[in-house]
């Protein structure tokens, strides 16, 4: 890059620096704060990452591209970030499609008290960049009191999605300059992304039939507490493993897996009570019912 270029982005990296990682924190702390408000995007269905500031030379070498490509020129170092807006970044791989919605949604429609806002949506889901690259991009706006606000990019993939990143785009788009993809490797890197976006759509539709497993379709539902209680059958200490949008999974001392409904806890998947759901690693009493497809744990009173 010319030195004219290297000497604004050595500028503006020496004097924002410090003021990029807050914004970075910042949007960090956004994104856990709006997916703790879900059971669906609760454990690991859901990996922020810690995020990263773009490295200098690479910052250098995009903004020399895109001013050649616009046959532009710039000459102050605030416009290094008008121009690279992607100079800090973080990211979040989610289970599959469901979840990444779910947290795509929640952010995009968030009203909170932060100060944070959305600047712009970039949804490559549905229609993926020409090299077959797929996922959600927010562009997040973080203000400060005594400078320029900051831009942060973050970018929501599925696993298959960034499986694809690590698999095709690392290897053929980003070394730029020093390797160029042929015809092949393109069509090569379509036909993969296509491959995995279809392994998405079978990881929703699987998530998705848990449903019939929980009293719904042909499935019979848990009996009632009341004739449970009529049984010899003692009440069971069970733990809770992990939460989901509308059931508990939970394990007994033994490792036998059963679902806790919503409803059996007093709530609903539509209008849970947050703070009464019960955490990863809590205890609960329960009577253990068995329908023709799934094993239930229904809690009672503790009686020990």
């Amino acid at each position: 890059m010319s030195a004219t270029v290297r000497e604004l982005v050595d500028e503006a990296y020496d004097r924002r620096e410090s003021t990029w990682r807050a914004a970075l924190e910042t949007v960090n702390d956004w994104v856990e704060s709006a997916r703790s408000t879900s059971p669906l995007l609760a454990g690991d269905r859901v990996r922020p990452g810690a995020g990263r500031i773009k490295d200098r030379l690479r910052t250098g070498e995009k903004l020399r591209r895109k001013l050649a490509d616009a046959n532009d020129e710039i000459h102050e170092a605030v416009e290094v970030e008008n121009q690279v807006i992607d100079v800090v970044g973080t990211r979040v791989v989610c289970r599959t499609e469901r979840e990444q919605s779910a947290l795509w949604n929640l952010l995009v429609d968030r009203n909170d008290d932060s100060n944070v806002s959305v600047a712009e949506v970039r949804d490559y889901s549905a229609g993926p960049k020409p090299s077959g690259y797929r996922g959600r991009h927010l562009i997040i706006e973080v203000p400060f009191d005594a400078e320029p606000s900051v831009l942060v990019e973050l970018q929501l993939r599925t696993i298959m999605q960034d499986a694809w990143c690590v698999l095709a785009e690392e290897h053929l788009f980003k070394p730029g300059q020093a390797l160029k993809s042929d015809a092949q490797q393109e069509r090569l890197s379509l036909i993969l992304s296509g491959l995995l976006a279809e392994a998405d759509s079978v990881a929703g539709f699987i998530a998705d039939d848990v449903g019939a497993y929980l009293g719904m379709g042909n499935a019979s539902p848990p009996r009632d507490l009341d004739d449970l209680e009529e049984t010899a059958d003692p009440a069971i200490e069970v733990t809770i493993r992990e939460l989901n949008h509308s059931y508990v999974l939970a394990a007994d001392e033994v490792g036998r897996h059963g679902i806790i409904r919503l409803e059996n806890l007093g709530l609903t998947p539509d209008n849970p009570e947050h703070s009464a759901f019960p955490h990863p690693g809590d205890k609960l009493q329960v009577r253990m019912d068995e329908s023709n497809t799934t094993r239930y744990f229904i809690p009672v009173a503790d009686e020990r």
